[in-house]
């Protein structure tokens, strides 16, 4: 199987039944130090590019499996107010970088709603933001002949990053396939080793 990298943007199933939670590692090489000043509750907004390409069910399937990780203390809905979104959907085609099938950034929002960019290092290493923007790239993703199932992991992926969990191929790198793995994996849901970092940056109250 090819493998190229989803990155986090540097200009920037669910399968608990039988499983065990892994020995985690919750440095900001796996969770990011800043978070989403709003809380565990994310409304995210769908650019009309999502439906043209197809990319609903993706996202919607990103939403539907990290809002069923028991324990959590996370709520993703959709909202129609994109000024009023956490999150902020797009798909583009063959915009972003060679091997790169989709990219989150982080965004600061001043009192007259005016979104300015941050760095992923700030956001690294603790400085909050307000809004996340993800693009998926139709094209990437086409030329690479991916199945829905991959397509399920890059949405999910991407939808992680908004919520401060970074990637699992960082040292020290987790074992297996996982949604925050970078590359081109057949995977629909969250693992439990996705599920435990998820907990430990945003428990239930």
């Amino acid at each position: 199987m090819k493998k190229k990298r989803i990155v986090l943007l540097t200009t920037i199933s669910l399968l608990f039944l039988g499983s065990t939670m892994v020995s985690a590692d919750y440095s900001s090489n796996h969770v990011l130090g800043g978070k989403n000043r709003t809380g565990g509750v994310f409304k995210y907004w769908l650019d009309s590019s999502v439906a043209s390409y197809g990319y609903t069910n993706s996202i919607t399937n990103a939403k539907t499996n990290w809002n069923a990780v028991p324990n959590a203390g996370i709520f993703l809905f959709e909202t129609s107010d994109a000024d009023d979104a956490e999150i902020k959907y797009y798909v583009t085609n063959n915009e972003l970088g060679s091997g790169v099938f989709g990219a989150a950034d982080f965004w600061d929002r001043n009192s007259n709603g005016k979104l300015s960019f941050l760095s992923p290092t700030s956001v690294m290493s603790g400085t909050n933001f307000d809004m996340t923007r993800i693009r998926l790239d139709y094209g990437r993703m086409t030329s690479a002949n991916f199945t829905s199932a991959e397509r399920n992991h890059n949405a999910g992926h991407e939808t992680g990053h908004a919520m401060s969990l970074s990637h699992f191929e960082d040292y020290p790198a987790h074992t297996g396939n996982h949604w925050m793995k970078s590359g081109q994996i057949s995977l629909n849901s969250p693992t439990s080793t996705d599920a435990d970092h998820l907990v430990w940056k945003w428990p239930a109250p």
